[in-house]
């Protein structure tokens, strides 16, 4: 199924009202202490996780699990109709019975699909690939290449800046400080730089991924787990100075966060609601998607 938002007015004023439910429903949860589960038809017994929305708001991307008759990990797509969403369809053109596709990320104009995946004739390891809407369809998945692919593992892609012209993602390749390790780079006249390591305020031995931007480019917000955190992987944010350093990661604390694993934020395309996958209890399965409003966590920097 190929879903692309349109720029029309009905459209724009249906956006914001979905965005407005979507906030209401949040702001209930924040009330009651605790974030929402997006319910039965999105998540299920198996995993849901990393979402991404076109810039309407009225259809998402997801990674799902076992789904369609088939067992292990695709990207799925559910559109959101009179207030309810669909029944998730796996997108065929960008995924594979024989290998893994997750972190689906959505270009803002709706016409790219990025993709993690360990298909063949890559780099090695795990690259991005990226996909184009054609004609209402999507195209085979080519290879992002460097400096974003390596032999080594390469995944949770994100993008920043008026012209997505800083990208942020996570790899083990050489040079880090373990593990997985968060790196960027920069487009300078249409070329993309040699990635840099965000260093060791948001970087350790363990592990760091999924580095989501906040709206003002300031700040990332990182899935990592830490000594000090709530137990397993927690959503923590890293601040840059003035001086162009990152600062240590915040945990974001218990509204996001719990003794089970909390990860890989989403934002809505107005930025008003806060989304994560996560396996806390009151879920339907192993990773569901949940949601706060952002103002919930937003002045914690």
């Amino acid at each position: 199924m190929a879903l692309i938002g349109r720029s029309s007015k009905p459209a724009t004023m249906l956006g914001a009202l979905i965005a407005f439910m979507a906030f209401v429903m949040a702001g209930d949860a924040a009330a009651q202490g605790g974030p929402t589960n997006m319910g039965p038809v999105i998540n299920s017994a198996a995993r849901d996780a990393e979402p991404t929305f076109t810039a309407d708001g009225r259809t998402m991307y997801f990674n799902c699990f076992d789904r369609g008759g088939r067992v292990g990990s695709d990207i799925c797509v559910s559109a959101l109709v009179d207030g309810e969403w669909t029944e998730p369809e796996i997108v065929e053109a960008v995924s594979t019975e024989e290998y893994s596709e997750v972190e689906p990320l959505l270009s803002p104009d709706g016409q790219q699909l990025y993709i993690m995946s360990a298909r063949p004739d890559g780099h090695g390891g795990a690259d991005f690939w990226v996909s184009d809407l054609v004609d209402g369809e999507w195209t085979e998945p080519r290879n992002l290449g460097v400096p974003f692919n390596t032999p080594y593992m390469d995944h949770c892609l994100y993008f920043a800046g008026e012209d997505w012209e800083y990208a942020y993602w996570t790899s083990t390749r050489p040079g880090g400080y373990g593990g997985n390790d968060i790196w960027m780079s920069a487009r300078v006249d249409g070329v993309w730089q040699e990635a840099v390591n965000l260093g060791p305020n948001v970087n350790t031995a363990a592990t760091e991924h999924h580095s989501l931007p906040s709206p003002d480019g300031r700040s990332l917000y990182v899935s990592a787990v830490r000594p000090d955190g709530y137990g397993g992987e927690d959503i923590y944010v890293t601040t840059r100075g003035a001086d162009g350093v990152w600062g240590p990661l915040v945990n974001l604390g218990p509204m996001v966060n719990s003794e089970r694993d909390d990860r890989c934020p989403a934002f809505s395309p107005d930025h008003s609601v806060f989304y994560f996958d996560s396996e806390r209890e009151g879920g339907y399965g192993n990773k569901d998607l949940w949601f706060v409003p952002y103002a919930a966590v937003r002045d914690t920097r």
